[in-house]
């Protein structure tokens, strides 16, 4: 009775063991899963800006075929290369109080001596070509007003290899890639070329380069083949079909 009492209590504890792993296996799958399904959505939320991207720009761009191969989320320092014309504007605003100037004076000096309506005109000729050839003077110094400025951002940048597909015809598909730049803080996607020379981005694009080396769908060729085949069996059935009802 005591090995029967003593057994029980053994199983009981093993059992009390089991519950308690299998609680804590359940407990980790969860934390695991919604970790997992976090991930997931933000992959989606790129895929869903890929796709929209896509429509926008690709021709003939088969909706929602693009899937995401590989992505990578750095901050990177973006470097942009802009004209300062601050300088510019406020030379040109002094340039045209000096000629407002300088054009009155000269009017008026010039209608001091002018005695007929000929002399008039003749000022006024006078003026406008002075005003255009200090304009033409300006505009060859301008050049020197225009200061080039580099703008330094850093960015949350979110890099993307993409494969897409575009449809032609209804029936033909052809397998396509593009590497994708997207600010995830702007959401929003920042030009290829604005990025092409930073150094994590040139390391992602040679990391992944293998991606870019799409191949044709062998469906386009099996379509094609059915094609070729209905070209030469139709004209064959037609011409048996002749003959059959001129014999």
């Amino acid at each position: 009775m005591d090995n029967n009492r003593k057994n029980g209590v053994i199983l009981m504890k093993f059992i009390q063991k089991l519950s308690v792993i299998g609680l804590s296996v359940c407990l980790l799958s969860i934390v695991f899963s919604s970790a997992s399904m976090a991930t997931k959505i933000v992959t989606e939320d790129h895929l869903n800006s890929v796709n929209n991207k896509n429509k926008n720009e690709v021709h003939n761009y088969k909706n929602d075929s693009a899937k995401i191969l590989a992505q990578e989320t750095k901050t990177v320092l973006i470097k942009t290369e802009r004209e300062d014309k601050s300088l510019l504007e406020q030379k040109t605003k002094e340039f045209e109080e000096k000629m407002k100037m300088e054009q009155i004076a000269f009017i008026e000096e010039g209608l001091k001596k002018a005695t007929t309506l000929q002399d008039v005109e003749k000022v006024k000729s006078e003026a406008a070509n002075l005003l255009k050839k200090e304009k033409e003077l300006f505009k060859k110094e301008s050049e020197k007003y225009v200061k080039k400025v580099i703008d330094t951002e850093k960015v949350n940048l979110a890099m993307i290899s993409s494969s897409y597909k575009t449809l032609i015809d209804d029936f033909f598909t052809f397998n396509k890639h593009g590497f994708y730049y997207y600010d995830v803080n702007k959401n929003e996607f920042i030009p290829n070329d604005k990025v092409k020379t930073i150094e994590e981005v040139k390391e992602f694009e040679k990391k992944h380069k293998e991606d870019t080396i799409v191949k044709d769908n062998p469906i386009n060729t099996l379509i094609l083949f059915i094609l070729l085949g209905s070209l030469c069996i139709i004209p064959l059935f037609i011409s048996k079909r002749q003959n059959e009802a001129w014999s």
